[in-house]
C-alpha cells in the first residue's frame, strides 16, 4: 500500500499494489518516486492498473507507459479482473461507471471514492447534495455487502481491517433506513459461478443470487437459485448444525432424500432438519426450469456428510486446519483417538 497526503482532501490517500503469480497489479495509483520504482521493479514491474477513482488517470498513464501495463477503467459487472478479483459495479453513484473490487478469497474488497474511511474505524460517503438521489447511492453499494466482505480496503483514508461488513451496513442503513433491508427478486444478481466454488461440473451451474448479506442478515443465511431441466444445486449431503428451508418460487423442481425424492410444485416449503433424516440434494427432473428460494441457519462452525461419496466437510471460524476456513476429508475408515500419537 501506498500513501500520500493530499491538499484536496482531507485524509490521506492510498494506491494497493498486488503481487501475484501472474502479474503485479496496482489499484488506483498515486504519483510514484524513485525509490518506490526500484521496489515495483524488483517485484516484477507491473501487469495491469485498475482506476476507480477520478484524478488518479495521470498517474495511471506514467506507470503504464513505464512498464507497459494495460489500464481497467470501465469493467463490466463481475467481469474478472486479475487473478482472484472480481469488478463490483456500483449503480446510482456520484459518477457513472463507478466500481469496486471483490477479493471473494480473501473476504476484501477495494473501493475508490465511492465510500471514505473515516472517522478511523468508520465509513463514510460524500455530502448528500452531490448525489442526484442519496438513498439510492446507499441502496447502490449493497453489492459491496453481498461479499460479506471482512476487510475494505479504501483510496481515501483509514481501510477498515476487521468487521468491515458491520460498518458498511451502519453507513447504508445511516443514509437509506430499512429501505436496504428489502429487494425483489428482479433486482437481484444472478450468476453462474457461485462465491464459494472455484470449479463447478456442469451440471451443477445453476443460476444463483445471494440474498441475505446484500439486505443485511447475518443469522440467517439466503438466496434464490434457477435450475434448468438436469441441473442440480449441489451433492446429496447433511448437515450438523445449518438447518435448512427450501420454498419454491416457480416450476417443479425435486428434493432427493435417502427416504426417496419429492417433487414439488409452485409454493411447496420443504423443510430440512439437520442430521440423518434432512440429508437433501436439490435438483431438477421436469423439463422447464425451476426456481427456489434456500433459506438456513449461519453457522461459522458447521460439518456436513455426503454419502454418494463419503466426504466430510469441515468450516471452521476462525481457521484452525492448516489456516483454512474449510476441509473436505474422506470420511472412513474411522480412526480411534490416539491414531498416530505414539
Amino acid at each position: 500500500m501506498f500513501s500520500q497526503p493530499l491538499a484536496e482532501w482531507p485524509f490521506m490517500a492510498n494506491s494497493y499494489l498486488f503481487v501475484t503469480e501472474a502479474g503485479n497489479v496496482v489499484i488506483d495509483p498515486l504519483p510514484v518516486d524513485r525509490f518506490a520504482h526500484s521496489q515495483i521493479e524488483q517485484l516484477g514491474g507491473i501487469a495491469r492498473i485498475l482506476l476507480m477513482t477520478a484524478g488518479r488517470e495521470a498517474a495511471s498513464q506514467a506507470l503504464a507507459a513505464r512498464y507497459g501495463a494495460t489500464i481497467i477503467a470501465k469493467p463490466q459487472n463481475r467481469e474478472a479482473l486479475f487473478s482472484g478479483m472480481v469488478a463490483i459495479q456500483l449503480p446510482d453513484q456520484k459518477r457513472d461507471h463507478e466500481f469496486a473490487i471483490g477479493i471473494p478469497g480473501e473476504r476484501a474488497v477495494v473501493v475508490g471514492d465511492a465510500i471514505f474511511g473515516s472517522p478511523a474505524g468508520a465509513l463514510s460517503m460524500s455530502p448528500a447534495e452531490e448525489y442526484a438521489d442519496v438513498r439510492a447511492a446507499a441502496l447502490g453499494l449493497r453489492r459491496i455487502l453481498r461479499e460479506d466482505p471482512e476487510t475494505l480496503l479504501v483510496s481515501f483514508g483509514s481501510s477498515v481491517y476487521t468487521s468491515a461488513y458491520a460498518a458498511l451496513y451502519q453507513l447504508l442503513y445511516s443514509r437509506a433506513g430499512a429501505e436496504i433491508h428489502r429487494i425483489n427478486l428482479d433486482e437481484l444478481e444472478f450468476s453462474r459461478q457461485r462465491d464459494e466454488h472455484e470449479n463447478e461440473p456442469a451440471p451443477f451451474r445453476c443460476l444463483d443470487a445471494e440474498v441475505g448479506f446484500a439486505i443485511g442478515a447475518r443469522r440467517l443465511g439466503y438466496r434464490v437459485s434457477t435450475l434448468a431441466p438436469g441441473q442440480r444445486f449441489c451433492p446429496l449431503h447433511s448437515h450438523a448444525r445449518e438447518e435448512e428451508m427450501f420454498l419454491v418460487l416457480d416450476g417443479e423442481p425435486s428434493v432427493r432424500t435417502l427416504s426417496g425424492t419429492i417433487r414439488c410444485r409452485r409454493g411447496d416449503f420443504v423443510a430440512l432438519p439437520v442430521g440423518h433424516t434432512g440429508t437433501h440434494q436439490l435438483l431438477n427432473e421436469s423439463s422447464a426450469p425451476a426456481t427456489v428460494l434456500l433459506l438456513a441457519r449461519n453457522e461459522r462452525v458447521e460439518a456436513c456428510y455426503y454419502p454418494d461419496s463419503d466426504k466430510l466437510l469441515i468450516d471452521t471460524q476462525p481457521p484452525i486446519l492448516d489456516g483454512q476456513p474449510s476441509i473436505m476429508v474422506q470420511a472412513s475408515p474411522t480412526l480411534e483417538y490416539f491414531f498416530g500419537e505414539e
